[in-house]
């Protein structure tokens, strides 16, 4: 049975930018609305099985809408330029996945199974008092989702996945894939950063790669520094 340690009452907000400790939640106030992006209304941590995994809670009202992890290499400051127009509308609560953000790193490959996932999305919900929520996933988001809705459906009230990454009704990964990882290359050129002895030499050359193919806006770096951190 997974252990789960929630955050105390919150202590008095400190200046922006600081970070919450183990067992505080902080809260800020906004001075005006803003459009693009926006400082968490409280924040905090929810312990589970020995993982700390850091939330933040944006707006009020109903529904809560919990914005669900994607690829480790992720953290969940990717949903900035969507929660200051839903936190206009709805609360709001984001989490850094496991291995990522302010959320802890456990060195076990098997702390990342995606049931992890799903049950940090569950304590996630525990910790911050929210009954039932809107889940929204994107890519391996919506797996994790998938879990979460199957599992304790009474806590999810709808799901909304974007380009969902679902197992492929049991097939494996196509040998030629499991080569291309597998395989090191005499050039770290391209798409050939997308191989694990690359990423063992070069794991930020390899984000900075991946984030800018994600995020191809001609006017502006900003997603690609957010993604990166």
């Amino acid at each position: 049975m997974s252990r789960v340690k929630t955050a105390a009452p919150a202590k008095p907000a400190r200046p922006l930018g600081g970070i919450a400790s183990d067992a505080s939640v902080e809260v800020r106030t906004q001075a005006h609305e803003q459009t693009r992006a926006r400082y968490p209304d409280a924040e905090g941590y929810v312990e589970r099985d020995g993982v700390r995994v850091f939330y933040e809670v944006y707006g009020e009202g109903e529904p809560t809408v919990l914005l669900l992890p994607t690829w480790s290499v992720m953290h969940s400051r990717h949903w900035k330029m969507q929660i200051p127009y839903l936190a206009r509308h709805c609360r709001v609560v984001a989490f850094d996945g496991r291995g990522n953000g302010k959320s802890d790193r456990p060195p076990e490959p098997a702390a990342y199974d995606e049931r992890e996932f799903a049950d940090d999305a569950l304590a996630v919900l525990d910790a911050t008092g929210t009954e039932r929520a809107v889940i929204v996933g994107f890519s391996l988001g919506g797996q994790r989702g998938l879990l979460l809705a199957a599992e304790h459906p009474e806590r999810v009230d709808g799901a909304v996945f974007i380009g969902p990454a679902f197992p492929g009704g049991g097939m494996p990964l196509s040998e030629r894939t499991v080569y291309a990882f597998d395989t090191e290359y005499g050039t770290d050129e391209g798409w050939a950063k997308h191989n694990r002895f690359h990423w063992l030499r070069d794991y930020r050359d390899w984000v900075e790669f991946f984030m800018a193919k994600m995020f191809t806006e001609p006017h502006s770096t900003k997603p690609i520094e957010d993604a990166v951190g």
